[in-house]
């Protein structure tokens, strides 16, 4: 995208370890990245801070993954779903908002750094 700045990643997910987790991996590879516990914050961090992509799960306390893409602001980054369930509502509803992908976890983390790598490249 713009080479004059680093390219922005937002992680968002409810559990500690899986966000810890993301952000070495991509931190590794040269992304800056940035991390929200739930979707209200996801939402807030978004408003005050421009991200090129976001990888976020679908169930999290408060305001789930989908909820938060379908509110998302123009230009919306490039979001790339996460989720441990087969919720096909959900999952429907996520794509229907213009989701990029989805990742069934657990997910292999090459499969991650290609739909990173290729968002980065302008998506799809």
């Amino acid at each position: 995208m713009n080479s004059a700045r680093p390219f922005r990643v937002l992680v968002v997910d409810d559990e500690p370890g899986m966000r810890e987790t993301l952000v070495d991996i991509l931190e590794a590879v040269g992304y800056q990245v940035s991390t929200a516990a739930d979707g209200e914050r996801a939402l807030d961090v978004v408003r005050d801070h421009e991200f090129d992509v976001m990888v976020m799960d679908v169930q999290m306390p408060k305001r789930d993954g989908v909820s938060v893409l379908q509110q998302l602001c123009p230009p919306p980054p490039i979001v790339i779903m996460m989720t441990a369930y087969a919720l096909e509502e959900r999952l429907r509803a996520a794509v229907n908002a213009n989701a990029f992908a989805i990742l069934h976890k657990p997910f292999p983390v090459g499969r991650l750094l290609e739909l990173v790598e290729s968002a980065s490249a302008g998506g799809a």
